[in-house]
Protein backbone atom coordinates (compact mmCIF):
# COMPACT_ATOMS: atom_id res chain seq x y z
CA UNK A 1 0.00 0.00 0.00
CA UNK A 2 1.40 3.37 -1.03
CA UNK A 3 1.79 5.99 1.73
CA UNK A 4 0.06 9.35 1.65
CA UNK A 5 1.65 11.65 -0.91
CA UNK A 6 3.10 15.07 -0.05
CA UNK A 7 2.91 17.78 -2.70
CA UNK A 8 5.64 20.37 -2.15
CA UNK A 9 7.07 23.31 -4.05
CA UNK A 10 9.94 25.76 -3.62
CA UNK A 11 10.01 29.54 -4.28
CA UNK A 12 13.44 29.42 -5.95
CA UNK A 13 14.73 28.16 -9.30
CA UNK A 14 16.63 24.90 -9.38
CA UNK A 15 20.08 24.80 -10.95
CA UNK A 16 20.29 21.07 -11.73
CA UNK A 17 20.44 19.85 -15.32
CA UNK A 18 18.40 16.71 -14.60
CA UNK A 19 14.78 17.22 -15.80
CA UNK A 20 12.15 17.37 -13.10
CA UNK A 21 9.14 19.19 -11.74
CA UNK A 22 10.51 22.53 -10.49
CA UNK A 23 11.19 25.86 -12.18
CA UNK A 24 14.82 26.02 -13.23
CA UNK A 25 17.56 28.40 -14.27
CA UNK A 26 18.41 26.03 -17.13
CA UNK A 27 17.42 26.52 -20.73
CA UNK A 28 15.97 23.42 -22.31
CA UNK A 29 12.94 21.52 -23.44
CA UNK A 30 10.31 22.89 -21.08
CA UNK A 31 7.00 24.51 -21.93
CA UNK A 32 7.60 27.97 -20.44
CA UNK A 33 8.80 30.48 -23.07
CA UNK A 34 11.94 32.35 -22.02
CA UNK A 35 13.09 34.57 -24.91
CA UNK A 36 14.33 34.69 -28.51
CA UNK A 37 18.01 34.29 -29.34
CA UNK A 38 20.05 34.05 -32.55
CA UNK A 39 20.26 30.59 -34.08
CA UNK A 40 24.03 30.50 -33.45
CA UNK A 41 23.42 30.87 -29.69
CA UNK A 42 20.88 28.04 -29.59
CA UNK A 43 21.43 25.88 -32.70
CA UNK A 44 18.06 24.15 -32.80
CA UNK A 45 16.24 24.89 -36.07
CA UNK A 46 13.10 23.21 -34.73
CA UNK A 47 12.60 26.34 -32.61
CA UNK A 48 12.77 28.70 -35.61
CA UNK A 49 10.42 31.70 -35.24
CA UNK A 50 9.70 33.35 -38.58
CA UNK A 51 8.03 36.46 -37.15
CA UNK A 52 10.83 37.19 -34.70
CA UNK A 53 13.36 36.65 -37.52
CA UNK A 54 11.56 39.08 -39.86
CA UNK A 55 11.48 41.73 -37.11
CA UNK A 56 15.18 41.41 -36.29
CA UNK A 57 16.92 44.67 -37.36
CA UNK A 58 20.15 42.80 -38.17
CA UNK A 59 18.46 40.12 -40.26
CA UNK A 60 19.46 37.28 -37.91
CA UNK A 61 17.55 34.04 -37.73
CA UNK A 62 15.84 33.92 -34.33
CA UNK A 63 14.78 30.82 -32.42
CA UNK A 64 12.63 30.35 -29.34
CA UNK A 65 14.25 29.35 -26.05
CA UNK A 66 12.25 27.66 -23.29
CA UNK A 67 12.76 27.30 -19.55
CA UNK A 68 13.52 23.77 -18.42
CA UNK A 69 11.99 22.26 -15.31
CA UNK A 70 14.56 20.47 -13.15
CA UNK A 71 14.75 18.17 -10.16
CA UNK A 72 15.99 19.17 -6.72
CA UNK A 73 17.49 17.19 -3.83
CA UNK A 74 15.09 16.59 -0.94
CA UNK A 75 16.43 15.68 2.51
CA UNK A 76 15.16 14.97 5.98
CA UNK A 77 17.55 16.00 8.73
CA UNK A 78 16.23 14.32 11.87
CA UNK A 79 17.00 14.74 15.56
CA UNK A 80 17.64 11.29 17.06
CA UNK A 81 18.13 12.42 20.65
CA UNK A 82 16.37 10.56 23.46
CA UNK A 83 13.45 13.01 23.73
CA UNK A 84 12.34 11.80 20.27
CA UNK A 85 11.52 8.42 21.86
CA UNK A 86 8.58 9.98 23.75
CA UNK A 87 5.24 8.19 23.41
CA UNK A 88 2.16 10.13 24.39
CA UNK A 89 -0.99 10.38 22.32
CA UNK A 90 1.33 9.49 19.44
CA UNK A 91 4.85 8.12 19.17
CA UNK A 92 7.37 10.65 17.88
CA UNK A 93 9.52 7.85 16.43
CA UNK A 94 6.50 6.47 14.57
CA UNK A 95 5.62 9.92 13.27
CA UNK A 96 9.19 10.37 11.99
CA UNK A 97 9.11 6.96 10.29
CA UNK A 98 5.79 7.76 8.59
CA UNK A 99 7.17 11.11 7.46
CA UNK A 100 10.24 9.42 5.95
CA UNK A 101 8.07 6.83 4.21
CA UNK A 102 5.71 9.43 2.73
CA UNK A 103 8.34 11.98 1.69
CA UNK A 104 10.63 9.40 0.05
CA UNK A 105 7.67 8.12 -1.98
CA UNK A 106 6.58 11.67 -2.84
CA UNK A 107 10.09 12.65 -3.97
CA UNK A 108 10.21 9.54 -6.18
CA UNK A 109 6.85 10.47 -7.72
CA UNK A 110 8.02 14.04 -8.32
CA UNK A 111 11.32 12.95 -9.87
CA UNK A 112 13.51 14.27 -7.04
CA UNK A 113 16.29 12.45 -5.21
CA UNK A 114 15.66 11.75 -1.52
CA UNK A 115 18.20 11.55 1.29
CA UNK A 116 18.18 11.29 5.07
CA UNK A 117 20.57 12.44 7.80
CA UNK A 118 19.68 11.34 11.34
CA UNK A 119 21.88 12.85 14.04
CA UNK A 120 22.47 11.89 17.64
CA UNK A 121 25.07 13.12 20.07
CA UNK A 122 28.15 11.78 18.30
CA UNK A 123 29.17 11.06 14.72
CA UNK A 124 28.99 7.33 15.44
CA UNK A 125 25.23 7.71 15.98
CA UNK A 126 24.68 9.04 12.46
CA UNK A 127 21.97 7.38 10.35
CA UNK A 128 22.67 8.33 6.75
CA UNK A 129 20.93 7.62 3.45
CA UNK A 130 22.73 9.27 0.49
CA UNK A 131 20.57 11.14 -1.97
CA UNK A 132 18.96 8.55 -4.24
CA UNK A 133 16.20 8.06 -6.81
CA UNK A 134 15.62 4.51 -5.58
CA UNK A 135 12.04 4.23 -4.36
CA UNK A 136 12.71 1.30 -2.02
CA UNK A 137 15.55 2.92 -0.06
CA UNK A 138 13.29 5.36 1.79
CA UNK A 139 10.75 2.64 2.54
CA UNK A 140 13.46 0.40 4.02
CA UNK A 141 14.82 3.30 6.08
CA UNK A 142 11.35 4.02 7.50
CA UNK A 143 11.10 0.42 8.74
CA UNK A 144 14.58 0.70 10.26
CA UNK A 145 13.57 3.86 12.14
CA UNK A 146 10.44 2.16 13.50
CA UNK A 147 12.60 -0.44 15.19
CA UNK A 148 15.15 2.05 16.53
CA UNK A 149 14.79 3.83 19.88
CA UNK A 150 16.51 7.24 19.90
CA UNK A 151 18.86 7.33 22.88
CA UNK A 152 21.40 10.13 22.33
CA UNK A 153 21.93 12.43 25.28
CA UNK A 154 21.95 15.66 23.25
CA UNK A 155 21.22 16.97 19.76
CA UNK A 156 24.73 18.35 19.15
CA UNK A 157 25.19 16.10 16.10
CA UNK A 158 22.73 18.24 14.12
CA UNK A 159 25.48 20.85 13.65
CA UNK A 160 27.39 18.44 11.39
CA UNK A 161 24.35 17.49 9.27
CA UNK A 162 25.16 20.07 6.57
CA UNK A 163 28.36 18.18 5.73
CA UNK A 164 26.26 15.34 4.29
CA UNK A 165 23.88 17.40 2.13
CA UNK A 166 26.15 18.31 -0.77
CA UNK A 167 26.71 21.67 -2.44
CA UNK A 168 23.46 21.89 -4.45
CA UNK A 169 20.66 23.82 -2.82
CA UNK A 170 18.16 21.34 -1.40
CA UNK A 171 14.76 21.33 0.24
CA UNK A 172 15.55 20.20 3.79
CA UNK A 173 12.96 19.15 6.37
CA UNK A 174 14.50 19.63 9.83
CA UNK A 175 12.51 17.22 12.02
CA UNK A 176 12.73 17.47 15.82
CA UNK A 177 10.79 18.32 18.95
CA UNK A 178 13.36 21.11 19.44
CA UNK A 179 13.63 20.41 23.15
CA UNK A 180 17.17 21.71 23.25
CA UNK A 181 18.73 25.18 23.79
CA UNK A 182 17.82 27.85 21.26
CA UNK A 183 21.48 28.87 20.86
CA UNK A 184 22.17 25.34 19.54
CA UNK A 185 19.18 25.63 17.21
CA UNK A 186 20.49 28.98 15.97
CA UNK A 187 23.83 27.34 15.14
CA UNK A 188 22.11 24.43 13.38
CA UNK A 189 19.98 26.75 11.24
CA UNK A 190 23.04 28.85 10.44
CA UNK A 191 24.94 25.77 9.27
CA UNK A 192 22.05 24.93 6.90
CA UNK A 193 21.81 28.45 5.44
CA UNK A 194 22.70 27.24 1.92
CA UNK A 195 19.48 25.21 1.78
CA UNK A 196 15.74 25.85 1.99
CA UNK A 197 14.98 24.57 5.49
CA UNK A 198 11.45 23.67 6.59
CA UNK A 199 11.31 23.05 10.37
CA UNK A 200 8.96 20.23 11.41
CA UNK A 201 8.03 20.31 15.11
CA UNK A 202 6.96 16.96 16.58
CA UNK A 203 5.11 17.91 19.75
CA UNK A 204 2.62 15.90 21.76
CA UNK A 205 -0.28 17.41 23.68
CA UNK A 206 0.30 15.07 26.62
CA UNK A 207 3.67 16.68 27.23
CA UNK A 208 1.99 19.81 28.56
CA UNK A 209 -1.85 19.68 28.33
CA UNK A 210 -2.97 16.47 30.00
CA UNK A 211 -1.32 17.02 33.37
CA UNK A 212 -3.33 16.29 36.53
CA UNK A 213 -4.59 19.21 38.60
CA UNK A 214 -3.55 17.68 41.92
CA UNK A 215 -1.29 14.86 43.05
CA UNK A 216 2.23 13.53 42.95
CA UNK A 217 3.63 13.26 39.42
CA UNK A 218 6.79 11.44 38.45
CA UNK A 219 8.60 13.06 35.50
CA UNK A 220 11.49 11.63 33.53
CA UNK A 221 14.09 13.48 31.45
CA UNK A 222 15.09 10.97 28.77
CA UNK A 223 18.24 12.81 27.73
CA UNK A 224 19.74 12.93 31.24
CA UNK A 225 18.05 9.73 32.54
CA UNK A 226 16.93 11.62 35.64
CA UNK A 227 13.63 11.12 37.48
CA UNK A 228 11.91 13.76 39.57
CA UNK A 229 8.82 13.84 41.77
CA UNK A 230 6.54 16.87 41.55
CA UNK A 231 3.59 17.91 43.68
CA UNK A 232 1.20 18.95 40.91
CA UNK A 233 -1.24 21.76 41.67
CA UNK A 234 -3.15 24.24 39.48
CA UNK A 235 -0.51 26.97 39.78
CA UNK A 236 2.31 24.62 38.70
CA UNK A 237 0.23 23.19 35.89
CA UNK A 238 -0.50 26.68 34.57
CA UNK A 239 3.19 27.56 34.81
CA UNK A 240 4.18 24.50 32.75
CA UNK A 241 1.58 25.27 30.08
CA UNK A 242 2.69 28.92 30.02
CA UNK A 243 6.34 27.92 29.53
CA UNK A 244 5.45 25.61 26.64
CA UNK A 245 3.49 28.47 25.04
CA UNK A 246 6.46 30.83 25.46
CA UNK A 247 8.79 28.16 24.08
CA UNK A 248 6.58 27.72 21.02
CA UNK A 249 6.50 31.48 20.45
CA UNK A 250 10.30 31.73 20.76
CA UNK A 251 10.80 28.91 18.26
CA UNK A 252 8.45 30.57 15.76
CA UNK A 253 10.41 33.81 16.10
CA UNK A 254 13.73 32.07 15.51
CA UNK A 255 12.46 30.14 12.49
CA UNK A 256 11.06 33.37 11.02
CA UNK A 257 14.54 34.90 11.18
CA UNK A 258 15.66 32.16 8.80
CA UNK A 259 12.75 32.65 6.41
CA UNK A 260 10.33 29.83 7.23
CA UNK A 261 7.49 29.16 9.63
CA UNK A 262 7.41 25.59 10.99
CA UNK A 263 5.09 22.67 10.35
CA UNK A 264 3.69 21.60 13.74
CA UNK A 265 2.65 17.93 13.91
CA UNK A 266 0.90 17.38 17.25
CA UNK A 267 -1.50 14.64 16.21
CA UNK A 268 0.79 12.21 14.41
CA UNK A 269 1.77 12.37 10.75
CA UNK A 270 -0.56 13.77 8.09
CA UNK A 271 0.56 14.09 4.46
CA UNK A 272 -2.35 16.48 3.81
CA UNK A 273 -1.20 18.76 6.62
CA UNK A 274 2.31 18.97 5.14
CA UNK A 275 0.89 19.63 1.66
CA UNK A 276 -1.34 22.38 3.06
CA UNK A 277 1.75 24.08 4.46
CA UNK A 278 3.09 24.61 0.92
CA UNK A 279 -0.18 25.60 -0.72
CA UNK A 280 -1.97 27.55 2.02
Amino acid sequence: MNPGEIHYKVPWRAIGSYPGHHSSQQKGGGLQFRNHVPLMDAPDPRRFDIRASLRDPFGQIRVRVYQQTSSIPVFIVADLSASMAYKGAHSKSETLAEFVRSLSYSAYRTGDAFGFVGCGERHSELVFLPSTLNRGSGMALAEQLRGRTPAAGTSEGLIAAAEHLGSRRALVFLVSDFHFPTDLLDRVLGSLALHDVVPVMLWDRREYEDLPKFGIVRVFDRETNRHRMLWMRPALRERIEERFARRRERLFELFAQYGRSPIVLQDGFSADEVTHYFYQ
